[in-house]
């Protein structure tokens, strides 16, 4: 993916990788679709199919940023993939390119978005051991339906105002490459509000949750707690520390890339000297929080992985009463 600017010589045409370099990091994005598609699935169909699951309003923030991963991995990934191989020439045509560009400009705000309002669910939580602020409504399966659908219907709106027409060339496709053709201060405000701040304003709250949490472990030593508020109190830090992994996971993943592509923004001459083979693996670093996401959250879950095992075994040949066995419908 190329987001510089304006269409120039060097980021229209094609660009050549040897092929020492192109084999292994096409396997290792095929090898990133596989997981992150079988781990997201497995998490949505464990969050659809039992009610348990969707009676915890953070598994629903869980669920959309799997849908996200989802449309990363099956809509925007294979795409790069054919590019490597074909040296970023693009035979899809001006719509599939405008639409391959919207995913990708949806799925980074909606997953950090959805992370933050996942922050501040956990901070609310902690911030009561009794957890009075659940039952008083703070957070329930209904608002985080609500808060998600806000989230996605956000990211949508930015991503198509380039499609509506703020943009600096009428064409996405420029000697038949797919190209962002978008204005600086859209990229700038792009940045800021989908990346930049979400992200501070996560890693705040996790801040003052490290904060609460020393302070409520010293209560805990001079006061002997309950054992229904020491009960409270570990399971919500337990969901503390897996939230600041999910955090921890999506800064790794995405902010190299994010860097380079806005020093590429406010330097183009520098952004120019960026080789081809360090976006593509910068990139990928990005695509890797999609699949690394289910294991930092869903397959460490006591309650989803009670689930899996009868999953899978709805999958398997039932016995009839003969003796064969009946084929699982499909």
């Amino acid at each position: 993916m190329n987001n510089t600017s304006e269409p120039n010589s060097s980021a229209t045409g094609s660009f050549s990788l040897p092929t020492s370099f192109v084999y292994p990091v096409a396997t290792c994005h095929v090898l990133i679709v596989a997981v992150a598609i079988v781990g997201n699935l497995m998490v949505c169909y464990a969050i659809a199919a039992h009610r348990n699951l969707r009676k915890i309003p953070t598994n629903l923030f869980i669920f959309s940023l799997a849908c996200s991963d989802l449309l990363t991995v099956s809509l925007a990934v294979p795409f790069d993939i054919e590019g490597l191989f074909l040296g970023g020439v693009w035979k899809h045509g001006e719509r599939m390119c405008k639409a391959w560009i919207t995913v990708y400009l949806i799925t980074v705000p909606t997953s950090i978005l959805t992370l933050l309002a996942v922050s501040v669910d956990r901070y609310k939580s902690l911030s009561d051991p009794l957890n009075r602020f659940r039952r008083c409504g703070f957070m329930t399966r209904r608002k985080a339906v609500i808060i998600s659908l806000i989230i996605w219907l956000y990211s949508l709106l930015f991503a198509l105002l380039p499609i509506m027409g703020w943009r600096t060339h009428e064409k996405f496709v420029y000697n038949s490459f797919c190209y962002f053709p978008f204005t600086p201060i859209y990229l700038t405000l792009s940045s800021l509000l989908n990346f930049i701040f979400p992200l501070l304003m996560a890693c705040a709250f996790h801040f003052k949750i490290y904060h609460m949490v020393c302070i409520q472990l010293r209560g805990f030593q001079g006061n002997e707690p309950t054992t229904k508020e020491r009960k409270v109190y570990f399971k919500n830090v337990r969901g503390v520390k897996t939230t600041t992994m999910f955090v921890a996971a999506f800064f790794c993943c995405w902010l190299p890339y994010s860097s380079v592509s806005i020093v590429a923004v406010l330097c183009e001459s520098c952004g120019s000297n960026i080789p081809a083979e360090a976006r593509v693996i910068l990139l990928m670093f990005g695509y890797l929080n999609s699949a690394l996401n289910p294991f930092l959250f869903a397959f460490r879950s006591k309650r989803f992985k009670a689930v899996y095992p009868n999953m899978f075994s709805s999958l398997r040949p039932q016995a009839r009463p003969d003796g064969t066995q009946a084929v699982p419908c499909g």
